[in-house]
């Protein structure tokens, strides 16, 4: 029984860390002010790479500032808090536009920075909901090291085959220019 039990526990443990799914604070702070504001309240699926906006708040327009820094705080060896974020233009956060926040995920599926891109073309209908891309952590193309040194049977270098002169290169050159001359036809002079 108490297998049984210890079995369905586990079970049960294992779909609620499946279904779970992360969320993140993305902040906004205006240059004047002392401390930042939360923007967007976002959960998201690593796995999946789906994404819900859980709650927007639309900076204030009485901002005297131009420019607002739009990021997150991440945790650091060396520093518990540490800011992360871009420096972006209050109205690329406006009504009229519809930002496009991407997430970077790191290896162990924390959001370790954002980066914002606004378009000015919103679909009809659509909300000021900001649109969310997560963007996983891909290795990139690798080079091949460690590749064998072909060399020849006596340990040197294979031959580079000669580089050929000029004449060698063009001779059909020269053979079309000798038939033209030969070919042309005498004058009028008879």
């Amino acid at each position: 029984m108490r297998f049984l039990l210890i079995i369905l526990s586990a079970a049960s443990l294992l779909i609620s860390v499946a279904n779970a799914s992360l969320s993140t604070d993305i902040l906004y702070w205006p240059l004047g002010s002392p401390q930042p504001s939360v923007l967007a309240r976002v959960s998201y699926d690593p796995a999946s790479l789906k994404s819900d906006v859980v709650s927007y708040h639309h900076p204030k327009d009485d901002q005297t500032d131009n420019l607002v820094r739009v990021g997150l705080y991440i945790s650091t060896p060396t520093n518990k808090m540490q800011w992360v974020g871009s420096l972006v233009s209050l109205a690329s956060l406006s009504a009229s536009e519809q930002p496009t926040f991407r997430l970077h995920l790191g290896p162990a599926n924390e959001v370790y920075s954002v980066s914002l891109s606004a378009s000015s073309a919103r679909a009809e209908g659509s909300t000021t909901v900001p649109r969310i891309d997560l963007v996983s952590n891909e290795s990139g193309t690798q080079p091949h090291l460690n590749r064998p040194v072909v060399v020849g049977p006596d340990g040197q270098n294979p031959e580079q085959p000669e580089e050929k002169s000029l004449l060698q290169k063009y001779w059909w050159v020269l053979l079309i220019v000798t038939f033209i001359s030969m070919s042309g036809g005498g004058g009028e002079g008879q």
